[in-house]
C-alpha cells in the first residue's frame, strides 16, 4: 500500500490539473482580449468628431462667421452717407415793399387829457411766397407829426434796440408789442433832459406813421384832448 501511494498521480488527477490550467488560460486570454478591445476603442474615440474632445470645433468654425456678421453694419453707414442728397438752400428772400403791407395802429382815436397813446404796427405778407424780415425794435421807426411838423420819433433817443428776423409766410400777420408815447416832443438834443415840451392838446390832431425795414405805412390820425 505504501508503494502505491508514492507512485505516479492517477488519471483523474491529471484531468483535474489540465482542466484548471485550461480555465486559467481562458481567463488570461479573455483578459488580454478585453484589454486590446478597450485600447482599440480608446484610440478610435480620439478620432471621432462627435466625441467630447471635438466639441470646440463648432465654436472655432463659428468665430469667422461672427466676425463677418459684425462687419456688415460698418458697411451700411457708408452706403447711407453716399445716398444722402446734397443740402439745398431754401432760405426765403428778404421781404420787399411789394411783399409786405405795414399798418400803423393806435389804441384809440381820441385821447383824454391824461391818457397816453399806445402805438404799434401790423405786418402782413401779401405775396405768394414766404420772405424773411427783421421785426426787432432796431428796425422799427414810429413818427408822430402835426401837419408837416415832426413832433416825436421813436429812434431819437433809442439805445436798446434789438434785432429779430422772422419768416413771414403768405397771409401771415405779425403785430408788434405796443409802445407808449408820453405826449412830449423829442429831438436827439433832448435825450438827457428832464423836461421836454409837451405836445399840444385841447382837440389837436396828429398823425402816426410807422416804418420797418424801409417799408412805410400810411398815416393814421388821432386826437389829443
Amino acid at each position: 500500500m505504501s508503494g502505491q501511494r508514492g507512485g505516479k498521480p492517477s488519471a483523474a488527477v491529471y484531468r483535474r490539473r489540465r482542466l484548471v490550467a485550461l480555465v486559467l488560460a481562458v481567463i488570461v486570454i479573455a483578459l488580454l482580449v478585453w484589454g486590446v478591445v478597450s485600447l482599440f476603442g480608446a484610440l478610435r474615440g480620439g478620432d471621432d468628431p462627435t466625441s467630447t474632445g471635438a466639441a470646440p470645433s463648432p465654436t472655432e468654425t463659428a468665430q469667422p462667421d461672427a466676425t463677418t456678421s459684425e462687419a456688415e453694419p460698418t458697411e451700411s453707414p457708408e452706403a447711407t452717407a453716399s445716398e444722402t442728397p446734397e443740402p439745398t438752400d431754401d432760405t426765403p428772400a428778404v421781404c420787399t415793399e411789394g411783399d409786405v403791407t405795414v399798418t400803423a395802429i393806435t389804441d384809440a382815436a381820441t385821447y383824454a387829457a391824461d391818457a397816453l397813446p399806445q402805438l404799434s404796427m401790423k405786418l402782413v405778407n401779401t405775396s405768394d411766397s414766404p420772405c424773411r424780415m427783421d421785426v426787432g425794435t432796431s428796425a422799427q421807426i414810429y413818427t408822430i407829426k402835426s401837419g408837416d411838423d415832426t413832433i416825436w420819433t421813436s429812434t431819437d433817443c433809442q439805445s436798446d434796440g434789438t434785432s429779430q428776423v422772422v419768416e413771414l409766410t403768405p397771409g401771415k400777420e405779425v403785430t408788434s408789442p405796443a409802445i407808449e408815447w408820453v405826449r412830449e416832443r423829442s429831438t436827439t438834443d433832448t435825450c438827457d433832459s428832464d423836461s421836454r415840451p409837451a405836445a399840444v392838446g385841447g382837440g389837436a390832431y396828429y398823425s402816426l406813421t410807422v416804418s420797418i425795414g424801409g417799408i412805410s405805412s400810411e398815416p393814421v390820425f388821432f386826437e389829443l384832448q
